[in-house]
């Protein structure tokens, strides 16, 4: 096939030769969105595009992977090259297609089922929390047993000590959980931080005395994780509503953590960091009240099968998430 991605097809490119190929992955962003000529999707070779600007293929797929992990892209393999999606980033953290009617359908269907609606205890995340429960949420199987160390210090919040050398933590893989660790400082989520290279690659850190900091790290990421990726299936009219507080019938307070209206069809659904099943036998009495079946009534954990059914809740995990919620949406079209 003739390469038809040369030296003059990118523009700017002497601008980008000036950085020596050691621009970061927003630098990238750039490149694409230049190559692609405006357009928000197209295939590109990504080893004429490497050979091109003189930077190494390795470099190339950390940046595009990076772009995918903040949802900023998305892209897949095809024969010619690798397509690639410029997705809209408000769809990360806005329900752009909010829909009044669909909100008002949720208070009337609770209402039906005999339950009042309180208002929402959902607090505005800042875009470095967001961007940090989607890192965690997409790394989850590499940064585990780090976020599980840090988690373990949210009561007495010593300063702890975390050797990726003892962790066996590859040094293909010490990258990401720096820049998880990282994330969480930025966000204001540690009170201190730091973090030796050699000879032990340890990082020392301590998580900050703060509410925002406790909620995150003790399971707000997963339900910021879950929101994000509901966002980003849905499409056409709905509305999305967070940490709704209700009274359940006979005065038993509770609180939803997601409830979604979209094409007539209600969606609970709760996100949950540990010990899932627990929750299951409350839960499954809940969606009895609203009248839900399994594929309307989700619990997301980390501790979860891919996908099964129990007691009448849908529970998945991360991985299994969005073809579990694809496939419940399109079950209602």
């Amino acid at each position: 096939m003739e390469d038809s991605f040369t030296r003059e097809n990118f523009i700017s490119l002497s601008a980008l030769e000036k950085l020596s190929g050691n621009f970061e992955a927003l630098g990238f962003l750039w490149v694409l969105r230049e190559i692609l000529g405006g357009k928000s999707e197209g295939v590109i070779n990504l080893h004429s595009l490497a050979e091109s600007i003189g930077v190494n293929i390795r470099d190339i797929y950390g940046f595009i992977g990076q772009l995918e992990d903040s949802f900023i892209i998305a892209t897949h393999a095809e024969s010619e090259g690798r397509r690639v999606k410029i997705l809209i980033s408000q769809a990360v953290h806005e329900a752009s297609s909010f829909s009044q009617e669909c909100s008002d359908f949720i208070a009337d269907y609770l209402r039906k089922h005999n339950i009042s609606q309180g208002v929402s205890s959902h607090e505005q995340e800042s875009p470095e929390s967001i961007r940090t429960a989607l890192y965690l949420g997409n790394n989850f199987s590499l940064l585990k047993d780090f976020y599980s160390a840090v988690k373990s210090t949210l009561n007495d919040r010593r300063e702890f000590e975390y050797s990726l050398n003892d962790a066996n933590i590859p040094l293909a893989d010490n990258g990401r959980i720096v820049s998880f660790a990282n994330g969480l400082k930025n966000a204001g989520f540690l009170s201190s931080y730091s973090y030796k290279k050699s000879p032990h690659r340890i990082i020392t850190a301590q998580v900050a005395n703060t509410s925002e900091a406790h909620r995150f790290i003790s399971g707000g990421w997963l339900e910021i994780w879950t929101y994000c990726r509901a966002i980003q299936i849905l499409t056409g009219s709905y509305s999305c509503v967070r940490n709704l507080n209700v009274m359940l019938p006979e005065n038993e307070p509770s609180e939803f953590d997601i409830m979604v209206c979209t094409r007539g069809n209600i969606f609970w659904i709760e996100a949950k960091t540990s010990r899932y099943s627990a929750y299951i036998p409350k839960y499954s009495r809940i969606a009895e009240i609203l009248e839900l079946p399994p594929a309307n009534a989700i619990l997301v954990s980390p501790d979860a099968p891919s996908c099964e059914i129990q007691q009448g809740i849908t529970c998945c995990n991360l991985g299994g998430f969005p073809q579990v919620f694809s496939e419940s949406l399109n079950a209602c079209s």
